[in-house]
């Protein structure tokens, strides 16, 4: 069976988005309310589902932004069950379509930098790139996102470029990384030492290997972790790097100095 992904118009299309946040994050005491999506889909944002036969698995919501050429994707997610399968990316190709024919040429969203598969996911299929870093962004997060603060990269989705249409639809060959100067030093998962004095085109950045478990096991190190990356994302993008690729065992941005 086919994953299907189509516009939700219908307030009984709509309103089961709600417990697929519940969910998806863990927290059923915070999700957006399914009426307000309503109420922004009638002012143009979008709000599409992934459905494998009757049941919706994923949803992505959207929203226009005061740059009519930038469209802000707040929510995507996928059942956990339906995790690895083509839902996210179906969700993500026909947010892109959906975009395109209205105009845009920027997504926009957020996400935890420290997950290591939603940076392979963004970077690595969706050919995003960042070089905006905001610390805490949402204040103080429950469920899946608790025990840390809610640092997040802002991410670029430039979905009419070349590069993006290749990554979505084939995936592309690993970035040659070795022999590259890492950003910082990691030992048995644990952040060691910042690198803060690299001027190298280009870099790697390392983060754990997974980042949920160590939310949930040690609170300690997902702080220090917080800390650690904070700092090495804050400093080298004040230097005019961006990250530009990512790579897996270990985690590690590639990130590229433009000019």
């Amino acid at each position: 069976m086919e994953v299907v992904v189509r516009e939700l118009h219908e307030p009984g299309e709509i309103l089961p988005v709600e417990e697929l946040q519940a969910a998806i994050w863990g927290d059923p005491d915070d999700v957006m309310p399914a009426r307000s999506m309503m109420a922004m889909a009638h002012e143009g944002a979008l709000v599409a589902g992934a459905f494998l036969g009757s049941e919706m698995v994923g949803f992505v919501f959207g929203f226009p932004t005061a740059d009519p050429k930038r469209h802000h994707s707040h929510m995507m997610g996928v059942l956990e069950a339906h995790r690895g399968t083509p839902a996210a990316l179906l969700l993500k190709r026909f947010q892109r379509d959906w975009c395109l024919s209205r105009g845009y040429e920027v997504v926009a969203w957020t996400f935890d930098p420290l997950r290591g598969v939603n940076a392979n996911f963004n970077l690595r299929k969706l050919s995003v790139t960042f070089g905006k870093y905001i610390p805490d962004c949402y204040g103080e997060m429950t469920g899946i996102n608790a025990g840390a603060p809610s640092d997040r990269a802002d991410v670029d989705w430039e979905i009419r470029s070349e590069r993006v249409f290749r990554r979505i639809y084939a995936p592309e060959p690993l970035p040659h990384v070795e022999g590259l100067p890492y950003a910082n030093t990691v030992q048995d998962e644990q952040p060691v030492a910042l690198n803060l004095g690299l001027e190298a085109p280009r870099l790697l950045l390392q983060i754990p290997e997974d980042w949920g478990q160590v939310l949930q096991h040690d609170k300690a190190l997902a702080l220090a972790w917080r800390e650690h990356s904070r700092a090495l994302f804050g400093h080298y993008f004040a230097r005019g790097y961006r990250v530009t690729d990512f790579v897996r065992f270990p985690n590690r941005y590639v990130l590229e100095r433009s000019g």
